[in-house]
């Protein structure tokens, strides 16, 4: 987004600077926010959510916030074809790290991935691997088991164990054992939870100082909203965001992909942050590729057939190298059949987590122009396009209408407040839930009062109001990039703060989001 071009749009409303201090208090009618540098501080209304009868949901899409309970691994953990220490390794397979997540109030998935025959070592043995895991919880739980992972799944494992008390893991094989991680399953008694939020880390473009932080801050869970890898070729040596390189040309198909996911997780802070604490995870576009909507490329003319298979081998990497207890997209008997990954997690009746996935189901975009100041592009307003489906809206307003959480969280991953402006109804920005506005109006219509949003995307931190200006309906906290540049020059702050539901931006600084919550109040730092 150039700063002239943005400048130019200015001249179309009015650019009043928001400013905000420590005596400044943002107070919608059904949710209060207090602002301060760095932190935001929302309060919860006096009543919470109280259920209503909605269309009942599709058996695709899950229907609870508990998981399945099971001790047995997604990959395998039966009879393994060999004891893990008789495997003979030349070399640490364990190169990738660990991490765990989707936990549940009883059991925690605990992952690694080996390193294989495409990765940095080619000395993993041919078939069946076993691996052997171990669990010892704060208070004395200890559990134990051997799972087994082959070059099918990219060598990785998903283990579900089940988990009553926090504590530390780690795997072993042929003489080496892994990293040690801490895994927690949810504690419903609890009277604070904190998220780390993160999204956006271009490998090339930034390092990784905020897992660093995270991983020293011990969340209680940490919801990754999207883009862990970026797809991109190596950029010139010429650019000056550039810090280092990915291994290579943009990934097309399943090997490319893992070794992108190798690069991106042979970071030792993003490795400390995944051992740190539980992961909830989301993709955005670019774990496939930039802005892609549903089967429809961002490359004009693109075979819908060909980039479904490109999409389906993403995804099969994303699930490879993610902590999550879903069914590999590989088990769908095709490709045309959906891979849902929404879920959601309940904390007690303290909050309520809902992660969507806002790329595999949406309408393709009416317009790919960005910030034109003109009238919406044709169609904008059509009511049967969608950013979520149909069975993932009936979805969401069912886990809205059953809540009594005092709080209820959306991850997302796109911008979901209206920053259209008021003087032309000009949508800047067609990816993001502007450029979908009657699915957010269907979707806003269901929320409850006690709405906050957690979203990535567009590289900067924001605060914004959730429905109409002056009478929101919730808070929005939009995450800054890990790494990835920013997207709006710092130097429009002022211009961007004239926005109508914008209360608070920082278009500088990369990070990430500390969400510290009680039964009094939301914290955003």
């Amino acid at each position: 987004m150039s700063r002239r071009r943005f400048l130019a749009l200015s001249a179309t409303f009015a650019a009043t600077a928001c400013s905000s201090g420590p005596d400044e208090v943002f107070s919608p009618p059904r949710t209060g926010s207090s602002s301060t540098t760095g932190s935001t501080t929302t309060t919860p209304p006096t009543t919470v959510g109280t259920a209503r009868t909605t269309t009942p949901l599709p058996t695709q899409v899950p229907t609870t916030t508990e998981f399945t309970t099971t001790t047995e691994a997604t990959t395998t953990t039966t009879e393994p074809a060999t004891d893990p220490d008789s495997v003979e390794l030349v070399a640490d397979p364990f190169v990738f790290g660990v991490a765990s997540g989707d936990p549940d109030t009883s059991s925690v998935v605990l992952w690694t991935r080996l390193a294989d025959v495409v990765g940095a070592f080619a000395d993993v043995p041919d078939g069946q691997i076993p691996v052997r895991w171990t669990f010892i919880g704060s208070g004395g739980q200890e559990l134990d088991g051997v799972a087994t992972t082959d070059a099918s799944v990219g060598y990785s494992l998903h283990v579900v164990i089940p988990a009553i008390e926090p504590g530390n893991y780690t795997f072993s094989v042929g003489g080496f054992r892994s990293p040690v991680g801490r895994a927690a399953p949810i504690n419903t008694a609890t009277s604070e939870y904190r998220i780390a939020a993160g999204s956006c880390q271009n490998y090339q473009t930034g390092h990784y100082a905020a897992h660093r932080d995270i991983a020293e801050w011990v969340p209680d869970l940490v919801v990754w909203l999207g883009d862990f890898i970026y797809e991109g070729g190596v950029i010139g040596a010429d650019n000056p965001r550039r810090v280092r390189d990915h291994e290579g040309a943009e990934p097309l198909d399943l090997v490319g992909y893992r070794q992108r996911y190798a690069t991106y997780l042979s970071d030792p802070q993003l490795q400390a942050s995944r051992a740190a604490a539980p992961w909830l995870s989301i993709w955005d576009d670019h774990e496939v590729e930039n802005d892609y909507a549903g089967l429809v490329s961002q490359n004009e003319g693109e075979d819908p057939a060909s980039f479904a298979q490109r999409r389906a081998q993403a995804y099969q990497a994303w699930w490879e190298n993610t902590p999550t207890r879903l069914e590999p997209p590989a088990a769908r008997a095709s490709i045309d059949e959906p891979y849902v990954i929404s879920r959601g997690i309940d904390v007690g009746g303290l909050v309520r987590i809902s992660a969507l996935d806002g790329r595999q189901f949406r309408s393709p975009h009416v317009s790919r122009e960005i910030l034109d100041p003109g009238p919406p592009a044709e169609g904008w307003d059509d009511p049967d396009r969608t950013m979520l489906g149909e069975e993932q809206e009936e979805w969401i307003a069912e886990r809205f209408a059953t809540s009594t959480a005092t709080w209820n969280c959306l991850a997302n991953q796109t911008v979901l407040s209206d920053t259209r402006l008021e003087a032309t109804g000009a949508i800047l920005n067609y990816d993001q839930w502007d450029g979908y506005h009657p699915a957010r109006e269907r979707l806003l219509a269901d929320a409850p009062p006690n709405l906050v949003a957690i979203t990535g995307d567009i590289h900067l931190a924001m605060v914004g109001e959730l429905g109409p200006a002056g009478a929101p309906v919730g808070i929005e906290f939009v995450n800054t990039a890990i790494a990835s540049p920013p997207n709006v020059d710092p130097g429009l702050t002022d211009v961007f703060l004239a926005l109508p539901t914008v209360v608070d931006a920082n278009l500088a600084e990369r990070g990430y989001t500390r969400h510290t919550i009680t039964p009094d109040a939301w914290t955003a730092e």
